[in-house]
Order: C-alpha cells, then structure tokens, then sequence
C-alpha cells in the first residue's frame, strides 16, 4: 500500500497560519543541519516552509517506524534520493521507501515499503522557458501534442507533463541525468480530483504506473510507483 500526505506548509495541522521562530515550533524534532540549512534561507518564509515541510516528513516516517521523529537519520543516493538510515542495532526487513516535494506552499510526501517511487507537485504557473524545455526534455510525439493544446491550457497541461516526468526520475534515483524524454508520458488534459487518479492516457509508463491528482487548488502532482515490485 502506498499512502500520500498533502502538507500546508504555511499552516499548522489545525490550519492556522505558522509564525515564526523556527526554532520555537520545529527545534525538538528538526536535526542541527536542518535547522542550519532552514537558518541560512534568505527569506522568512522560505525558511518556515523548508523547516515545516522536514518536520512534517520527521513526523509521518516516525509514525510509520514507531520511532520519536528526532531519532531518524537521512542518507541520500549518488543524484540526491534521500533514504531513511536503519536504525542502530535495528535493521528493518523491509526499509520504508518514501518521497518528497514541494512547491510554493504545499508539499507531498509518499511512502510505502519494498517498492520504489517518486513523487513530483507544482503549483501551476507561466513558465517562460516551457516552450524551450518542452523541446529539449519531451519526445517529438509530446512535443506534437503540447503545441496542439490550446494557449489558455497549455499552462496546467505543462506542469502535468513536467510532473509526471519528474515523479519516475525521482523514483528512479536520477533526476534528470536519467533523460526525461526516455519516458513518453504525454501531457495531461482530462479532469484531475482530490484523490489520484491513473494517469491518462498512459497509466504505465517504462515500468512504472502513474497516478495524478489536483492535491490543492492550483497545484498538480503525480506519484509513480515500480511496477516489478507491485504485490
């Protein structure tokens, strides 16, 4: 089973607005490097956001480990795909397998165990480059498709491409040294709810199935899962 966790990250698990300090809200469960890297944003907000979105993946995989959510330690793989570090003396027969992203005020979070998986949201947007990133990341069918989608659309059916591209190379471990135009995934442009939904047209893609979902009101995720490790 896999489970998905939409966070506020301006907001408290009640939904009232977070005001800082940092350090009075999240210093018992954040690590002394995340409180250094939270500290060094230039930005309040930011820093709330990047502070409240580590506590909140502290807090979801320590309730998955049944382990206090300051105990657990992060390891990451050659391009960046943090992992959870086994416990000491402990050593979990099947390792919870978890992703994360955020964008703007919302992040999130995946995990399931023994089964990789990615997961990518944005909040949709004019991105000035997309013509540009559509020709360099996209195959010539994607490409054909996108320039047929009209202009008032082409911005969420962006984001649903780029996400659904994003959530295989993060499932993947790679980013985009992984090659995002080895994985047709097409653009999207039928209705998205709250919960997700198989992607469409192409549910699987390469060995991963994919599902998408309006995860707040102007954002787009995609969540990809393997396929060989399906129970």
């Amino acid at each position: 089973m896999i489970e998905v966790w939409v966070v506020e990250l301006d907001r408290d698990d009640d939904g009232e607005p977070i005001d800082p300090p940092i350090d009075d809200l999240f210093g018992e469960i954040l690590s002394d490097d995340e409180r250094v890297r939270a500290k060094r944003l230039m930005r309040p907000k930011d820093r709330l956001r990047f502070a409240r979105c580590r506590a909140a993946v502290r807090s979801i995989l320590g309730q998955i480990e049944g382990v206090p959510p300051s105990s657990l330690r992060f390891g990451s793989g050659p391009h960046g795909k943090p992992h959870l570090e086994p416990p000491s003396g402990n050593r979990t027969p099947t390792p919870v397998d978890f992703n994360v992203s955020h964008s703007g005020g919302l992040a999130v979070v995946a995990a399931t165990r023994g089964r990789a998986l990615g997961i990518d949201v944005e909040q949709i947007r004019r991105i000035r480059e997309a013509d540009r990133i559509v020709e360099t990341f996209f195959t010539e069918v994607e490409r054909a498709q996108y320039m047929s989608i009209a202009d008032h659309g082409r911005d969420a059916a962006f984001m649903r491409g780029w996400t659904r591209k994003e959530a295989i190379l993060k499932g993947l471990g790679k980013g985009l040294v992984g090659g995002p135009a080895n994985y047709e995934t097409m653009f999207g442009t039928s209705d998205l709810s709250f919960r997700f939904q198989p992607a469409n047209p192409y549910p699987i893609v390469s060995g991963w199935r994919l599902w998408e979902a309006a995860v707040g009101d102007g954002y787009v995720a995609t969540l990809a899962a393997a396929v060989d490790r399906e129970r």
